[in-house]
């Protein structure tokens, strides 16, 4: 997977928000997607979001907060993966 800065990702920018945004599902998500992920409390600066392409909520029962930054990522690489075999 490769990293990079975040000025310099040159492909579509996807912001993970905790709620309130379109579900991971119904995203467009192009072979060259850049998935934005913040820290697991504070989430990404309005700054950040601001250069985001869209922001994407991963869909979570109503007994469950949020989700580690880390199992994040991993379902929406799994989604993009799922979508691009």
């Amino acid at each position: 997977m490769p990293l990079g800065r975040f000025d310099d990702a040159g492909a579509r920018r996807i912001a993970l928000v905790a709620q309130g945004e379109t579900p991971l599902e119904s995203v467009e998500l192009p072979a060259r997607t850049t998935f934005v992920l913040g820290a697991e409390r504070q989430g990404l600066p309005d700054d950040v979001l601001a250069g985001c392409d869209e922001r994407a909520t991963i869909p979570l029962s109503p007994a469950s907060e949020s989700l580690n930054v880390a199992i994040a990522g991993s379902i929406a690489l799994y989604e993009w993966s799922r979508r691009h075999r």
